[in-house]
């Protein structure tokens, strides 16, 4: 019995997301081949040797090429590396050309290219983007989606290729991603976890994430929780451009599909405007989800009323594939 193995059944995972679609090789391009929960246990028959991928063994399944994202799941029984390592072959990403992107696609100047193009020389991944928001870029209805089978692939066409140099990025979980997060608390060591982040010299969740994470590109998506600090907004918002382009990462400034502030007496488009202002004035890309989202129902929005803000499924799609394209136009792979 090799080390590590239980003589129960081998190596044992278990799924630790809500649902994730097991993949036909060890790729995000892979095609979704079965359905596995959270809580289910499987056995480990396989798997990459960079530990990233895991074959499983799934009763049932029309295939015996079940393989589950390693980061959507953890070792619940034995040692992993006691399981056989594979390298199959994968299957080359689209080679569609991509057509001419939106308008709301930013155009990509020599020098922001040039920001991206020089981050590996100050510690960066080039093949790593993260993000950082409020409850609409959370894991589970954004990045995530891609990571667990939710968004279908074929649909990308030649969009693939970006999917693939950027695979680490979809299943990560952002330290500065989270429900009722503002510009003001990113810079706040106060919602920063303390055992990785320096608290105790002022590092907040968006310094702790550019840090941890190593991303050569950063997409700040803000302004839906300023609905009552819409006066505050550019002062607090401002230092994140400042503090990502000082560590030679690319910061993408992404407007809102809502207009929430106005239910408490600022203009109509006051934050949008602000994000549009600094995308210009710091020369940095803007992905102006706005725009985007002004031909779909409801501006992308689930109707909740009067207040809208939580993005719809066409809206989620649409900032999704936007994320998809601007990353393409920043690498060239347009």
């Amino acid at each position: 019995m090799p080390a590590g193995a239980q003589a129960d059944g081998g190596v044992k995972v278990t799924v630790t997301v809500p649902q994730v679609w097991l993949r036909g090789e060890p790729s995000l391009l892979g095609g979704n081949v079965a359905s596995v929960k959270k809580g289910d246990f499987y056995v480990a028959n396989a798997r990459t040797a960079d530990n990233a991928w895991w074959r499983l063994t799934v009763p049932n399944a029309k295939t015996a090429e079940t393989w589950l994202l390693a980061d959507l799941g953890t070792v619940y029984s034995g040692d992993i590396a006691s399981v056989p390592v594979l390298s199959p072959a994968l299957k080359a990403p689209a080679a569609t050309k991509l057509p001419a992107f939106p308008k709301w696609i930013p155009q990509i100047t020599p020098a922001q290219r040039a920001i991206y193009q020089r981050a590996a020389a100050n510690g960066k991944d080039l093949n790593l983007f993260t993000v950082v928001g409020d409850c609409n870029s959370l894991p589970s209805i954004y990045l995530q989606r891609i990571a667990t089978g939710q968004f279908n692939m074929a649909s990308l066409g030649g969009l693939q290729r970006v999917v693939r140099q950027f695979d680490k990025s979809f299943p990560r979980i952002s330290l500065a991603a989270e429900g009722g997060f503002n510009a003001k608390a990113m810079m706040d060591p106060s919602w920063a976890p303390g055992s990785l982040c320096d608290v105790a010299n002022g590092v907040g969740p968006f310094a702790c994430e550019v840090w941890v994470s190593r991303a050569s590109i950063v997409f700040i998506g803000l302004g839906t929780q300023e609905q009552y600090d819409w006066k505050d907004f550019e002062q607090a918002y401002r230092p994140m451009v400042e503090h990502a382009l000082a560590k030679g990462v690319l910061p993408v400034l992404v407007t809102k599909a809502d207009d929430i502030e106005t239910a408490s007496g600022a203009e109509s488009g006051f934050i949008n405007t602000i994000i549009r202002k600094l995308a210009a004035e710091y020369q940095v890309p803007l992905l102006d989800f706005e725009m985007a989202t002004r031909e779909l129902p409801n501006h992308g929005l689930i109707d909740e009323g009067d207040k809208d803000f939580h993005l719809s499924y066409a809206g989620m799609d649409r900032r999704l594939v936007a994320t998809l394209q601007t990353l393409a136009a920043i690498t060239g792979k347009s």
